[in-house]
C-alpha cells in the first residue's frame, strides 16, 4: 500500500489507528485466558466421575424418637427387578419404611435408574456380586473377578463402591471374605418366599421368626413378596416395631461393622 493511499484512509477513517489495536488486544486476551484456563484443569471437556447420590430421605417415624422400639431391617435380594422393584419402592414410601437392597451388578447396570431411585428415598443398597455365581465353588481369581465387577458397577451407578454385600446362597469362605472387602451380611429369618411364593406364607414366616434387632431375607424380584410387603409393615409397626437399614441397625446397636466378618442380626 502507497504512502498516499494510506495517507488518504487515515484521513477519511481516523478511529481505525485507535480500533486495530484495541481489537487486536482484546483477541490476544481471550487467547491468553484460554490457555490459563486449561492449565488449571478447568476445561468443560474433561468427564468427571458420578458423584455419590444423595438420599432425599422421607419423613420415617424411625428417625424420631426410638425409645422403646423394637428395630428390623428388611432385606430384599437379588434386584433390581423392573416393574417389582419399583412396585416395593412405591410401597415402601407409601409406609414410611427403609430397607436394604442387596443387588446383582448385572441387574444394577441394566436398570440403574432403580437403584439410584432406592438411594434417594433413603434406603441403602448392598452388594450381592455380579452373577450370583456359587463363589465357594470357584478358584479365588474369579472370586475376585465377580466381585471387582459388581464394584465397578457401583461407581458407574451410584458413583461409589459398596459398603456391605451378601454372598449367594450365604456361602462364602476364607477366600470370599478377604476378597470382599467389606463386612458380610446374613440374616435371621429366611421367609423363604422363594420356595413358596405365597403372600400368606411370606407374611406368616416373617411374623412368627422376627425378633427385635433380626435382620429379614426377602427377595425382590417376586410379586407375590411385593404383596405380602404392606401387611408385614402394619403387623410389625402393631407390635411395636419401626424398620431401619441394615447400617442403621447396627450403628443403633452400637456395632462397628469389619470388613471380612459376618453379620447376622444386631439384637439388643
Amino acid at each position: 500500500m502507497g504512502e498516499a493511499m494510506r495517507t488518504s484512509i487515515n484521513k477519511r477513517f481516523p478511529w481505525l489507528k485507535f480500533a486495530i489495536p484495541i481489537v487486536f488486544g482484546a483477541f490476544l486476551g481471550l487467547v491468553v485466558a484460554g490457555v490459563m484456563h486449561g492449565v488449571r484443569g478447568e476445561t468443560r471437556n474433561i468427564p468427571k466421575a458420578p458423584m455419590r447420590i444423595h438420599s432425599e430421605v422421607p419423613n420415617r417415624v424411625f428417625r424420631g424418637d426410638l425409645t422403646g422400639k423394637k428395630l428390623v431391617a428388611l432385606t430384599f435380594d437379588d434386584g433390581p427387578a423392573d416393574g417389582v422393584t419399583t412396585r416395593l419402592l412405591d410401597v415402601l414410601k407409601e409406609k414410611g419404611a427403609v430397607a436394604t437392597f442387596f443387588e446383582l451388578g448385572m441387574r444394577m447396570r441394566a436398570y440403574p435408574h432403580i437403584t439410584q431411585r432406592a438411594i434417594k428415598e433413603g434406603h441403602e443398597v448392598g452388594s450381592h456380586t455380579m452373577y450370583h455365581q456359587n463363589l465357594i465353588t470357584l478358584p479365588e481369581d474369579a472370586i475376585r473377578g465377580d466381585i471387582t465387577e459388581a464394584k465397578d458397577v457401583f461407581r458407574e451407578v451410584l458413583g461409589e463402591g459398596p459398603e456391605l454385600t451378601r454372598v449367594p446362597y450365604g456361602n462364602s469362605n476364607d477366600a470370599v471374605k478377604n476378597v470382599a472387602g467389606t463386612p458380610l451380611v446374613y440374616w435371621s429369618v429366611d421367609t423363604k418366599d422363594w420356595e413358596s411364593k405365597n403372600a400368606g406364607a411370606v407374611v406368616e414366616n416373617t411374623l412368627s421368626n422376627t425378633r427385635d434387632g433380626s435382620i429379614v431375607l426377602m427377595h425382590d424380584i417376586y410379586d407375590s413378596t411385593v404383596d405380602a410387603v404392606p401387611e408385614i409393615i402394619d403387623r410389625l409397626r402393631a407390635d411395636n416395631f419401626e424398620f431401619v437399614t441394615v447400617s442403621e441397625l447396627a450403628e443403633i446397636r452400637g456395632v462397628e461393622l469389619v470388613s471380612g466378618e459376618t453379620y447376622s442380626k444386631f439384637e439388643p
